[in-house]
Parts: C-alpha cells; structure tokens; sequence
C-alpha cells in the first residue's frame, strides 16, 4: 500500500458543500396577474401598430390609385381611369377607416368622367357610342345633365342631317330623342322638328319616283297638327297625289290611283294638279275580252259595243248610238281602245249579216253588260258564243 500523500499549503482543500435549495415563495394570484398584463398590453399596442400601418398603407394606395385614374383622365383614358375608381369605390373593410371617403369620391369620379368620355366622344362624332356612355350615367346629381347632354346632341347630328338633305337619318335621331330625352329642352324642339324633316324627306321622295310613300309621309305630318309642318305638307300634297296616281296606273294599281286621285281632287279642287286628276279620272277605259265558242275554239270578226238596249216583243231587241267597234283577231282576241265612263254597254257580234248578242233567259237582258268605271280597264276574259 502506497504511503499517504503529505498535507501541504499548496494543495487547495475541497470546496464547501453547497448550501441546501431553498424553494422561493410561491406567488399569489395578484402578483401572477400583474405581472401578466404587461405582457397583454404590449402584444395590444404591437397588434394596434400593426393595423394603424396596414390603415395607413391602404389609404396611400388608395389616395395614389384615384391619382393615377385622374391622370388617365385627363389623358382621354377614359376606360381606364373608370375601372380604377371603380374598383376603390367597392373597397370596404377596417383598413379603409382612415379615409372613408375614398369610396364615394372615386364613385362620383367615375360617374365625372363617364360624362367627360361621352363628350369626347360626341367632338369626334362617334354619336351612338357617346349615347350608350350618356345613358349608363346613373349618378342622381348628374342625371339630368347627361340627358340634356344626350338629347343636344342627338339634335345637333339631326340638324347637319337635314341640311345635307338626309332627312332619313334626321328623322331617326329626332326619334331617338323623344324616346330617350323627351323631357329635356331639346327633346321639346325634336317633337316640334319632326313634322317638318318627314315633310322634307316627302318631297325627296316625290323627286325621286317614291310618291306613295311621299302621300304616306304627308298624310301622317298633316295628322300630327303641326303648323308649319302642316303648310309645307299641303303645298307638296297635290304634286305627291298626282304622281301617286301615276305611278298606281303604272304598277296597275288601279284602286290606290283613283283613292289618290280622287283624294286630290276633294282636298286641292283648285289646283292644276287637280285639274290633271280630274282628266285622269274622266278619260276613256280599255274594253278587252276574247270570243269562243262552247268548245273553246277562237272565233274571228267584227264586234261592237252599243250604248242603249231596248227588249221588244219575241225575242226581239234595238240597240242605238254612240256605237264602238273594232275586231276580234283570228285568237278571238278584241279590244275597245277608248270607251267612256259608263255603261252598261252591249257586245254585239256581227254574225250571218246581222248585229247579235247573248240574252240572259231569266232577265231578257244582255248577258255581258259592259261598265266602264274611271282608271280601270275592263276585260271580259272569255265570251262564249253559243254554236252556230
């Protein structure tokens, strides 16, 4: 066994046992408490910064979005501009709180520049596109101004119409406008111009061979009892009855031409234009037919029309003048050119040396009278001749 070691100064002695733990008071509820709500309060006033920054940092981007759709604006980016103001003016929530009102001025800033958009459209003269941006105005304070902006226009673009001689398209904008804008000023002098454009595109028609439509026009003008419309419809209305008429005959029209004639006659007896219609109306007619015998085959010869029957005693007749002749081709065909106004007329053919017609048994009278009435032609189609 090793000999012990020697005690000496320069050997450290061990350390002292440490202490016994001693356990610290335990806390009361209070202290616990307060010791807690600094806690609390610095997460509060972390969270509340937080916000306030976010708060801040919405109302600068929103302030710098109706910036930018200003600028747009004033540079004619119109569609653009809007799309903005109109995404902030739908923007909600607690992080807008610190400019509340951002919503509802870029809402008043779209509807602005809706009406500054419309107006540069109508300069360049893009009318229906302005029109369409006029009406989708739906801000009250500003209502009534896009109407009257609207219906200003629509006169405007009416009236350079008119005087380029396009009452056509003058008199659909006029429409247009007591559609849309009756209310307004201009909607007024729409209702009071319309008469007199339909008047003025009615004597274009008469100019161009239209004047059916052209009496249509001005019958309707003469209805609305405007007074100015109503003069110059009834300074055109004789010249417009008149080549109505002519141009019924030659379409063979024949009951519109005598309506026409006959109204010009009635309503403008003074006019040279009446005096033309009354000619019109008294001139001979056509008298046509074809003559066959009961199996259809053509029959040839001379035919007349006789102006007077008498029925004598068995069987017998007279017919007297003003006789009207002429011949039925080897078809059977005839015509009478120009046979007056009346009638009824007797068709005589003349057959085995004497003038004959048919008699109706029952009635002891011609069997194909002849009425001549004013502007219509007669034909008789087929006559039949009984077998000789």
């Amino acid at each position: 066994m090793p000999p012990p070691l020697p005690v000496s100064d320069a050997w450290p002695p061990p350390p002292p046992a440490p202490p016994a733990w001693a356990p610290e008071p335990a806390l009361t509820q209070a202290s616990a408490r307060d010791r807690r709500w600094p806690v609390v309060l610095l997460v509060i006033g972390g969270l509340l910064a937080a916000s306030a920054g976010v708060a801040i940092g919405a109302a600068t981007g929103t302030a710098t979005a109706a910036a930018v759709a200003s600028t747009l604006a004033a540079n004619g980016q119109y569609a653009r501009a809007i799309a903005i103001d109109e995404a902030i003016a739908v923007r909600t929530g607690p992080f807008y709180l610190l400019d509340p009102g951002a919503a509802t001025a870029a809402g008043s800033a779209a509807q602005q520049t809706l009406m500054a958009w419309a107006a540069a459209l109508g300069r360049r003269g893009s009318v229906d596109q302005a029109v369409a941006v006029y009406q989708s105005v739906t801000a009250a304070s500003l209502r009534k101004q896009a109407l009257d902006n609207l219906a200003a226009l629509l006169f405007k673009t009416s009236t350079a119409d008119a005087v380029a001689g396009n009452y056509t398209a003058a008199i659909l904008r006029l429409d247009e406008i007591v559609r849309l804008a009756a209310a307004t000023p201009d909607g007024a002098a729409a209702a009071r111009q319309l008469p007199i454009d339909q008047a003025g595109e009615a004597g274009l028609l008469v100019l161009a061979g239209r004047a059916t439509d052209a009496v249509s026009i001005l019958d309707t003008v003469v209805r609305e009892h405007s007074a100015q419309a109503t003069r110059t419809a009834n300074s055109l209305l004789p010249s417009a009855l008149l080549a109505a008429g002519q141009e019924d005959l030659a379409d063979d029209y024949y009951q519109e031409a005598l309506a026409d004639l006959q109204q010009l006659v009635a309503a403008f007896p003074a006019t040279t234009q009446a005096a033309q219609a009354e000619a019109m109306l008294a001139a001979p007619q056509t008298v046509s037919g074809t003559l066959v015998t009961h199996i259809g085959g053509p029959v040839s010869g001379r035919v007349r029309l006789s102006s007077h029957y008498k029925a004598e005693p068995g069987g017998m007749y007279q017919t007297s003048a003003p006789f009207f002749y002429t011949t039925a081709d080897a078809s059977g065909d005839f015509t009478f050119s120009a046979v007056p106004i009346g009638g009824p007329y007797v068709l005589e053919v003349f057959s085995g040396g004497n003038w004959t017609t048919l008699i109706n048994p029952t009635t002891n009278q011609p069997a194909d009278p002849v009425s001549v009435t004013a502007l219509i032609p007669v034909d008789l189609t087929f006559v039949v001749l009984p077998s000789s």
